[in-house]
């Protein structure tokens, strides 16, 4: 591909001090920000029309920190709390030290945070297969997921505690072509194909962040060129970052002896 330009990363801007920014100027390349995915908290109302009782449920998956800010906000409006025995599925470390927020020491021990997809967290599924799962997101359900736990008779419901609004480009960035374009979720891919059903890619490198992320964005005819979270890389910094280290030096001269 050419030399790399700029970046735009489908994410909110990050604050002033943010290492993306340093980043940036180590590399020598313009990274843009632009928010493509807006999360609207359900109102109790809202989340009561879907007649779902979280203490029906012995273990609750979690893919996303806006799940876990959501979900326990509409336990503390319906004055509900999780029993002792509860257990949670974490989809990355990431994900689980940000629910240990909201939960004390002794529901932490009973929170599994291996697994990089929702898939990978059948394994672990099929040896407590006794639990009822509740998967807490919103906008549209991880149907690969569903039809696994399916395939193997495990208990498990899903409710929204969010939903999602997909905002465009500001004119500004859409008149832009970019070296580079990063997708942080399953959320920005789906937006990015809504907003932007005729979009060619061209040679524009595609880079994501979660396996489920890369499944979705491949479906879609999205050429991924890297992803992670993998072994070195477990962030989309560090891959953006192993990216840029990799172009530099196909861009280096070849000695020839």
């Amino acid at each position: 591909m050419r030399r790399v330009r700029n970046i735009l990363i489908t994410l909110p801007p990050p604050p002033s001090d943010s290492p993306y920014y340093e980043l940036a100027r180590v590399w020598k390349v313009q990274i843009y920000f632009a928010n493509i995915v807006e999360i609207q908290g359900m109102t109790l109302a809202e989340f009561r029309e879907q007649n779902i009782s979280p203490l029906d449920y012995e273990a609750f998956i979690f893919s996303g920190k806006q799940a876990i800010d959501h979900f326990f906000r509409l336990m503390q409006e319906m004055r509900l709390e999780l029993p002792k025995e509860s257990r949670f599925l974490c989809v990355g470390e990431a994900v689980a030290q940000h629910l240990y927020n909201y939960i004390p020491g002794v529901l932490r021990r009973r929170t599994y945070a291996q697994a990089h997809s929702l898939t990978e967290l059948i394994p672990y599924m099929r040896k407590h297969a006794q639990y009822r799962y509740l998967y807490v997101g919103g906008g549209i359900a991880p149907l690969q997921f569903f039809e696994e736990a399916a395939r193997y008779h495990l208990s498990v419901a899903t409710v929204r505690v969010y939903n999602v609004k997909y905002l465009p480009l500001p004119e500004a960035l859409r008149r832009k072509k970019f070296s580079v374009i990063c997708f942080p979720s399953v959320a920005s891919v789906l937006a990015w194909k809504a907003l932007y059903p005729n979009y060619k890619q061209g040679d524009t490198a595609v880079l994501v962040f979660g396996s489920d992320t890369l499944r979705v964005a491949e479906n879609a005819g999205i050429r991924v060129l890297d992803y992670a979270p993998r072994e070195h890389i477990a962030s989309l910094l560090s891959l953006i970052s192993h990216f840029l280290q990799q172009q530099a030096q196909r861009a280096r001269p070849q000695s020839h002896e």
